[in-house]
């Protein structure tokens, strides 16, 4: 269930196995922060995958998309 706007998310506490790792897994959540639309969306990759995935994937992120999603993070983490 995705809560309603405003409402914060958790944040995903799975332990990384290396099947999250793999280049594969890493493009798809790459793929994933680059179709970001907003704050929201980031919140919910934050909850599905692992952080440790999350900053591996954020190696491949668009210079574009980089300067959003670091203000998506700064609100999200108010």
């Amino acid at each position: 269930m995705i809560p309603a706007d405003g409402q914060n998310l958790p944040i995903c506490e799975t332990q990384v196995t290396p099947e999250w790792l793999t280049p594969e897994s890493i493009q798809y959540v790459a793929e994933c922060i680059n179709d970001c639309e907003n704050a929201q969306m980031l919140a919910e990759l934050r909850h599905i995958f692992p952080r440790q995935v999350l900053t591996e994937a954020s190696r491949y992120v668009k210079p574009h998309q980089r300067q959003n999603i670091r203000l998506w993070l700064t609100e999200l983490n108010k």
